[in-house]
């Protein structure tokens, strides 16, 4: 991984317009997929056991990549704008686009809280000060940097999304000699699906596959490799770093990750390490799913420019201020309910897609009862999850 990063790196220093555009657009995918969802991915392993959430997560990463490619066959088949609002308009008609846009601004809301709330954790273990103000201040930050054009956030969430990756590999290095493997023994029926909604929403990065089009340019051919690339390097990343933190922390394991581990350790400087690195991620996939946000808001839903850009930081601010800061419910409804349900909405999309004049650089055909099987698994694990959630 070390060895790929460089050379990659050294590519695009290097001014090679191709395999630029081509890393630009895997990054910026690697940048919006790793954000707040991977530190409460070792606290649901440790409740589950390591093994069931180790087979749920191979399991979801297979299916979200597959959703994802379809969704990048779908954007090349599609003119004009085409985030999931719009192209349930397109292919589904007026009632789908109803529900799919209710579904993409409360998980939006619910998603820009969880990185209000996180952002202040990290923020405030940086600097020492009040989680309530180091959450405000991470807030103001993001808010104006999403005004800055999109194209900029190709270049910076390569850099961000190297950053975390080279501080996660240092991090399982040094500290792979206090693993205690007994920490990944034991299974809880209680919680063994608890594990589920937290990885689709750590895994999901769907809302910037349109971007990822736009960066590669005349390059579309390489949209499917650009995806899977996007998607499998965070979970090979989330897999080390839940096997360090849960490996070293055990029953310590926080829903935070950084403060149990650090706190295992007895280590200052890991928790300052760790909480850089919290930030870093935090910040790359804040500024990528504020930007989506914001124009579905503008470009779907037709709100004027300026008030879009208000509402996308007014709304889960004062969530926030009114009191909800609890991170694992919000990220396990989030990631089961309307993560699940947009995912049905790409494999309904698609089956209509087909009819497209447009050809696209690449297609992927699906039998019928692979269709209705992910379909299925969604509506089943998004009915446990609110099961456990709520009762």
């Amino acid at each position: 991984m070390i060895r790929i990063d460089i050379k990659t790196a050294l590519i695009i220093m290097d001014g090679n317009n191709k395999d630029k555009s081509f890393w630009l657009a895997v990054f910026s995918l690697v940048g919006t997929t790793i954000g707040a969802g991977i530190f409460s991915l070792p606290y649901v392993f440790a409740k589950a056991g390591f093994f069931m959430g180790l087979a749920e997560f191979i399991i979801l990463v297979f299916i979200v990549l597959l959703v994802q490619q379809i969704l990048g066959e779908i954007t090349l088949r599609t003119k004009g704008h085409k985030r999931l609002v719009g192209l349930a308009s397109n292919y589904l008609g007026r009632p789908w686009e109803a529900l799919v846009t209710t579904s993409v601004l409360l998980s939006g809301i619910g998603v820009l809280l969880v990185y209000i709330i996180f952002g202040g954790k990290f923020l405030s273990l940086i600097t020492g000060q009040d989680v309530f103000w180091s959450s405000i201040a991470f807030f103001a930050f993001w808010f104006l940097a999403i005004l800055a054009r999109p194209k900029t956030f190709g270049k910076t969430e390569f850099y961000i999304g190297s950053l975390v990756i080279f501080i996660i590999i240092l991090i399982s290095i040094f500290n792979f000699r206090y693993i205690n493997f007994n920490n990944f023994r034991g299974f809880d029926i209680k919680n063994m699906f608890l594990p589920y909604g937290v990885i689709l929403f750590a895994m999901t990065g769907y809302t910037v596959i349109p971007k990822m089009e736009d960066l590669l340019g005349a390059e579309k051919h390489k949209l499917k490799k650009a995806i899977k690339y996007g998607t499998l390097i965070p979970a090979i990343v989330y897999l080390m770093f839940v096997f360090i933190i849960l490996g070293v922390s055990g029953q310590l394991t926080s829903s935070d990750a950084i403060f149990g581990f650090s706190h295992a350790l007895n280590s200052g400087f890991i928790m300052f390490l760790g909480a850089i690195l919290g930030l870093l991620a935090i910040t790359g996939a804040a500024l990528s799913y504020g930007v989506y946000f914001k124009e579905t808001l503008w470009y779907d839903l037709k709100f004027n420019k300026k008030l879009a850009w208000t509402l996308t930081g007014l709304i889960p601010l004062s969530l926030f201020i009114l009191g909800a800061r609890d991170v694992v419910p919000v990220i396990n409804i989030v990631g089961a309910l309307f993560f699940g349900f947009q995912a049905i909405v790409v494999l309904l999309i698609h089956k209509k897609s087909k009819t497209s004049e447009i050809k696209p650089a690449y297609e992927i055909n699906l039998p019928n009862f692979a269709y209705y099987a992910i379909g299925l698994f969604a509506v089943l694990g998004a009915a446990l999850e609110i099961w456990y959630n709520v009762f």
